[in-house]
């Protein structure tokens, strides 16, 4: 069985978004093991790679490619900003969260809406 790399891509920006915000009382990352938020963080971050590196440089004047370049940048600046501990991070980073976690929303949005038309 083959499942296309945009269906793989947009359940890691879902996953990625899940873990990435920090509203109080949602927050998985207070009861997930350590472990386990780095395996998330580690393939989200694979995937938004991918996402920048193979398609995003590969069709950089098509829409889906536009979309790859965009959306493979915030996954992977948010699924590093989930390995690192809080206390670790930069000041900027921790305020571009919020601009962050907008943005792949926004993007991840986009991919459903544009699965679910193929």
């Amino acid at each position: 069985m083959f499942i296309p790399m945009g269906t793989v891509v947009t359940l890691c920006m879902i996953i990625t978004l899940v873990f990435s915000h920090r509203i109080s009382g949602l927050d998985l990352n207070r009861i997930t093991p350590p472990l386990i938020l780095r395996i998330i963080g580690c393939v989200t971050g694979a995937a938004g790679l991918w996402n920048v590196l193979w398609y995003g440089l590969r069709h950089p004047t098509q829409f889906w490619g536009l979309m790859a370049l965009g959306s493979g940048l915030l996954m992977t600046l948010l699924s590093a900003l989930l390995i690192l501990p809080a206390e670790r991070q930069p000041a900027f980073l921790r305020r571009l969260r919020p601009f962050a976690l907008a943005g792949l929303l926004g993007f991840t949005l986009t991919y459903v809406v544009g699965i679910y038309r193929l």
